[in-house]
């Protein structure tokens, strides 16, 4: 998805540098502090500095009107800054195709497609006055969004009020995404959605609005405070028309704090989206929280075998999220039991021993192609690795950007892979899985060139960074 580029200031130096949309941890390039931004609601709140001044509003009108072939203004009458706000939402989408006429007709054994996608929308948080800027656009080059600590920073003009709430904004982003997804199905196909990396952060947008006489008629227009340009103009006075919901106007404070082990004080890893991190000096796993960092179960899996463990080869480790799956219905739930559940997958696993738990597995880091997300965590989760534990010693880990409630949607709809040849298949069979005693495992890979190589399955993926 397309993030763009925010800045603020740092509370230890005072000194501002620039940090991606979204970011989640940064460190200050001057006095190089780690620094984690946090919320209450885990909305952040921006704006955009507008590139005119009152004096330059004049000559745009001009402009505008010339182009037009319209006579010049004979009177500016008035002339004021808005702050629109716009809600952003961001999401990656894994959607599943299920072909209902052939589930109810074949009990042939076919596998159900897993893909995935980036989402992004915007639109205004204020629409009781058409201001004519229905998106703010995603133009990276321009849009440079300053990270909104105090509503005093917009004192030069007059801040709009929010008349969406948190939650009619997600509704609205939702009724979006459900009507475009329509496309990507036929009548015969049913769609299963789950949307993981969730982010909702409000944007205030720089608009002007002018009202002058020109001859004897009455004009207003919207200037575009980024652009430079008018977006619109009408023959009438503009004037603010009353909120179409009132108090809806919330406050969403940060706090930004240093990035420290609470335990140990050491700096954490500064990995922008990550929300899992390891502390290398007293080994320890911590996740953000929204006021604090709060300890992780987490394991780390010992290479396979002698040579692997005697490789020049630098090996990294990759955390997994790993919960003991069961239906609703079941009690103890091995591999074995499985297969007896469904016999068309009984060369599903290469596992020996099935009498264990069955586990399912979904990466934790971060992978820019989405698609390569449910191949990985099959191919885990067909395998069942078991390998040794070990203690950390001096192993680099690398973090986590996946949250555990994120892995639960992912390896929800893998589930459908299971159990899309049941006769009485549903959709939402889905809801009758139940992901337990969840934990962070970290798997060695070789790195051979651009790519990872796991030590036990010899399944390789392309590096991310």
């Amino acid at each position: 998805m397309q993030r763009l580029k925010a800045s603020i200031s740092c509370p230890s130096c005072g000194a501002s540098f620039e940090f991606l949309e979204g970011t989640n941890v940064s460190r200050c390039p001057f006095c190089n502090l780690p620094l984690l931004f946090q919320s209450p609601e885990r909305i952040l709140s921006y704006y955009l500095e507008s590139k005119l001044s009152h004096r330059e509003i004049p000559f745009i009108v001009d402009r505008f009107r010339k182009k037009q072939r319209e006579a010049l203004p004979d009177r500016i009458e008035h002339v004021k800054l808005y702050y629109l706000p716009f809600w952003r939402f961001t999401a990656q989408i894994f959607y599943a195709k299920i072909n209902l006429s052939f589930l109810a007709s074949s009990p042939e054994e076919r596998e159900i497609e897993i893909l995935a996608k980036d989402w992004d929308i915007n639109f205004p948080a204020y629409i009781s006055s058409d201001l004519n800027l229905a998106t703010l656009g995603m133009r990276p080059d321009w849009l440079k969004l300053k990270l909104l600590t105090d509503t005093n920073l917009l004192k030069d003009g007059q801040v709009l009020n929010l008349e969406l709430n948190p939650k009619e904004a997600k509704e609205k982003a939702l009724k979006s995404l459900k009507f475009f997804m329509q496309d990507k199905k036929s009548r015969e196909e049913e769609l299963v959605l789950k949307l993981v990396d969730e982010n909702l952060c409000l944007i205030y947008f720089p608009l002007w609005v002018v009202n002058f006489i020109a001859g004897e008629d009455k004009y207003f227009q919207i200037i575009d405070g980024i652009a430079k340009r008018t977006l619109f103009q009408s023959l009438s006075h503009f004037e603010l028309k009353p909120n179409i919901n009132q108090g809806t106007q919330e406050s969403y404070p940060i706090r930004i704090i240093p990035h420290r082990c609470p335990n140990c004080g050491w700096d954490l890893p500064v990995l922008p989206f990550h929300l899992i991190f390891p502390c290398e000096n007293c080994h320890r796993i911590w996740k953000t929280s929204e006021q604090e960092y709060l300890p992780v179960r987490a394991e780390i899996a010992a290479p396979e075998g002698q040579e692997i463990r005697t490789t020049t080869k630098s090996i990294e480790y990759y955390p997994f999220w790993v919960f003991q799956a069961r239906p609703r219905d079941e009690g103890n739930f091995t591999i074995r039991k499985l297969v007896e559940l469904f016999p068309s997958e009984i060369g599903w696993f290469q596992v020996r021993d099935k009498s264990k738990p069955f586990l399912f597995y979904v990466p934790a880091f971060e992978i820019k192609n989405l698609n390569k997300i449910p191949a990985i965590s099959l191919a885990f989760t067909r395998s069942q690795p078991d390998l040794e534990k070990k203690i950390w010693e001096t192993e680099k880990l690398n973090g986590a950007i996946r949250s555990e409630e994120d892995a639960r949607k992912i390896a929800e709809l893998l589930w459908l892979g299971l159990i899309h040849s049941k006769i009485n298949f549903r959709a939402d069979n889905c809801k009758d899985l139940l992901l337990e005693n969840a934990k962070i495992i970290w798997y060695p890979f070789q790195q051979e060139g651009a790519f990872l190589t796991d030590s036990s399955l010899g399944y390789s993926f392309q590096k991310t960074r």
